[in-house]
């Protein structure tokens, strides 16, 4: 059996940060998974046959359920268009169509439809009757985990989870209302109502298994809805017009109590109906005006005084001008006669002189006339001054009157403001009665002859074909959810599993190169027996190829020894070795497998070599270069065997880590022409570190689809930490059937690998 070529390229390790980065450019593996699927369709068609199985019998066990619909339209008397604001309340409140879609869904109006059908004598909607439910009758229904829970355990476990308290020894009175109950609820989960956007149209729907039983239930309930509805108008119209009667006679009473107080009121205050308040203002708007006049004549006489006494104070002979002497008959007068007798003195003062009797006696009539009008005068000034006495006091009179009818305006006015109160009140009772008296009226006139808001548009048909099952549309589900089921389950598989496949994913996970992929035995074969016994055999053609990758893992360096470990025990390492070197050895190679496993040996078990004996921790300590007591031979294969020697007390880490190790390593290299050497796990202990140090180089094997990814990564992080150089990884114990079938990788040869064993039959 030969190994594919890529598994032999040179580059025996990447750089980490390389491999990360390759790891986190590589696009989603799509082509793989759909690969995955093709190679896993026999399952994945298996699944989906059985999920098909399923759905068939499923939806032929299911029950055909009838549906049947009945249009209402609500608001019937409403033929008002609709303005802006009731389009805007409408749209962000909801017509008014969706409350009465509240009320058709109402347990109230399920039981009144449940009673007039007579419902609870169908075991449709008593369970206690028998299952009449689709769902419970087919397989899936069956298989409900509620239903095998007794009873009396779901009311416990009602009870306790809405507090109520479930009585253990019910009466026949509760036994009803619970079969009720539970056909309201079986009722309500059959029945779907709904309005229509924007308008006031009702739909409602009713399931059954019997169609003219949907149909019946579906009418029924709009039957009854609109009786409800008007019984609902009789019972308020009765209410109100009782309410209003007796609202009537309270009323009566308070408009009487309250006009017989308006009219006490009057009688008790001296209040005339109709002209109360109006003497008193009349008699103070004419007081009022006699003291304006007053005021202006008093005024009007102390300026004439004024003026007469400003005159008379500053020239005598002023006063003559001043029109209140002016006018006086008396002064004018007296001003005639003092012309008189100042013409008679220019007469005579003509023929007499002064001294003469005559002029004196005409001198003496003038002072006397003079002398007179200065007493006129001084009549006219204490005239004036009484004039404007008489009207100051006639201007005070004025003002005490207007004080006293004022005072007595305003007792009169806070009486009335009181009176008007009273009326107001019995004008407000009033208008309330004759209010109260028309609606009584109007519900008198209207009751029982009121009409129903809403009206059937179509009433329901018994229907011909079932809405429920889509048996096409289930079955094809079932077929779908079966094979997406199986899709999911053959990739969640894959995913799950915790071990590595393939040679790619080997190089994608842990960033080295696989060298070799070694296939399981069939039977109770022993690798190195197999070895032994066959010459052409897939095995033993994969043992050679992987000699020949080693050797092409760095052309450039001749590599002797070769150290092989793995992550953790039970990988298959040891089979390895000794199935390498047996195949060395009968290529003509001269080969040493040394037991580098101190605490763990198996190399002489699987063998059949007594495993005491001189070793490598006695040929390490000893003081001699002959290596020849310290090996023994394996005489049916004819390799040599180094066991680990009886000084185990000695550290296995500070033994490998001397320069005496170098030494020994270098003494088997100059005698052999390969030194294989079995390590420990490099999880277990730090001895594979150390060894790696001194080989060539170091094969890491990892099982086929056991050894986990994480594991084998931690172990290969650690050598590369130590430095050592890795030859390659070696898939170890692949199931070549499952492998071919499974087709990983990016190879044709994939497909067929699990074929080529008959090449070597």
């Amino acid at each position: 059996m030969s190994l594919p070529l890529h598994s032999v390229e040179p580059p025996s390790q990447a750089p980490r940060s390389a491999v990360e980065h390759q790891a986190q450019d590589e696009p989603f593996p799509l082509l793989d998974y759909l690969q995955l699927l093709w190679f896993r369709r026999r399952l994945i068609t298996l699944l989906t046959l059985l999920a098909a199985l399923l759905g068939y019998v499923h939806v032929n066990q299911l029950t055909s359920i009838y549906t049947a619909n009945t249009t209402l339209l609500i608001g019937v008397t409403d033929t008002q268009p609709l303005d802006f604001n009731q389009a805007l309340y409408m749209r962000y409140f909801g017509m008014e169509s969706q409350e009465e879609v509240q009320i058709l869904q109402s347990r109230g109006l399920a039981e009144k439809v449940i009673e007039r059908l007579n419902l609870l004598n169908l075991r449709e909607f008593d369970p206690s009757l028998g299952s009449g439910d689709s769902e419970a009758n087919s397989i899936l229904g069956k298989l409900n985990p509620t239903d095998w829970i007794p009873q009396s355990w779901k009311d416990l476990l009602r009870g306790a989870s809405t507090g109520e308290v479930v009585q253990t020894d019910p009466t026949e009175e509760e036994l009803e209302r619970l079969k009720m109950v539970r056909a309201v609820n079986i009722f309500l989960s059959k029945l779907r109502v709904f309005a229509l956007e924007y308008s006031d149209i009702i739909s409602i729907s009713f399931s059954s298994p019997d169609p003219r039983l949907a149909a019946r239930v579906a009418n029924e309930i709009s039957d009854t809805y609109i009786l409800d509805k008007l019984e609902a108008k009789l019972e308020s119209a009765e209410r109100l017009s009782q309410w209003l009667s007796e609202q009537l006679r309270e009323l009566e009473q308070n408009v009487r109590d309250s006009e017989q107080a308006v009219e006490m009121y009057r009688i008790e205050h001296g209040f005339t109906e109709g002209t109360s308040g109006d003497l008193l203002t009349q008699q103070l708007s004419a007081i009022n005006s006699q003291l304006i006049i007053a005021k202006a004549e008093r005024a009007e006489a102390e300026a004439r005084l004024g003026q007469v006494q400003r005159l008379l104070v500053a020239d005598a002979q002023g006063m003559e001008s001043a029109s209140e002497v002016l006018s006086s008959p008396m002064i004018q007068q007296l001003r005639g006669q003092e012309s008189e007798v100042m013409r008679r003195i220019s007469e005579l003062s003509v023929e007499y002189g002064p001294k003469h009797p005559r002029m004196l006696q005409v001198n003496a009539e003038l002072e006397d006339v003079r002398r007179r009008v200065q007493e006129e005068i001084q009549m006219v000034v204490l005239g004036l001054e009484n004039e404007v006495e008489v009207a100051r006091t006639r201007e005070a009179s004025l003002s005490q009157s207007l004080r006293e009818a004022e005072s007595e305006t305003g007792a009169q006015n806070r009486e009335a403001i009181q009176l008007r109160a009273l009326e107001r009140e019995a004008a407000a009772n009033r208008t309330l009665y004759e209010n109260f008296l028309n609606r009584f009226k109007e519900t008198s006139t209207t009751e029982g002859t009121e009409t129903p808001d809403a009206r059937v548009l179509s009433s329901a048909e018994v229907p011909n074909t079932p809405s429920y099952p889509d048996r096409k549309r289930t079955f094809f589900v079932f077929v779908v959810l079966g094979f997406l089921g199986a899709c999911v389950l053959v990739i969640g598989l894959h995913l799950l599993s915790p071990g590595m496949l393939s040679p790619e994913q080997i190089e994608q996970q842990l960033g080295v190169h696989a060298i070799g992929m070694i296939p399981r035995l069939t039977g109770k074969d022993v690798p190195h027996e197999h070895v032994l016994k066959k010459n052409s055999t897939g095995f033993v053609e994969a043992i050679s190829s992987l000699h020949v990758s080693l050797k092409l893992s760095d052309p450039d360096t001749k590599i002797q020894a070769v150290q092989v470990t793995s992550s953790v025990p039970e990988e298959g390492k040891t089979s390895l070795v000794l199935a390498l070197a047996m195949t060395l050895s009968r290529a003509g190679k001269k080969v040493v497998v040394v037991d580098g496993d101190l605490r763990r040996s198996s190399v002489e078990d699987k063998l059949g070599i007594d495993p005491d004996g001189p070793g490598l921790t006695d040929f390490v300590i000893a003081e001699t270069d002959d290596v020849t007591g310290f090996i023994s031979v394996h005489e049916p294969s004819g390799i040599h065997l180094m066991r680990t020697g009886e000084g185990k007390y000695v550290s296995a880490t500070d033994l490998f880590a001397s320069h005496r190790m170098q030494r020994v390593v270098e003494l088997l290299k100059q005698r052999y022409d390969y030194v294989l050497i079995d390590s420990p796990p490099v999880m277990a202990v730090a001895d594979a570190r150390v060894i790696g140090q001194v080989a060539d180089k170091t094969v890491f094997v990892v099982r086929w689809n056991k050894t986990p990814k994480k594991v084998a990564r931690a172990a290969i992080d650690l050598l590369r930490k130590s430095n050592i150089p890795l030859a390659g990884i070696v898939l170890q114990q692949v199931d070549l059937k499952r492998y071919g079938r499974l087709g990983y990788g990016d190879s044709g040869y994939y497909y067929h690998y699990g074929r080529y064993g008959q090449y070597y039959s």
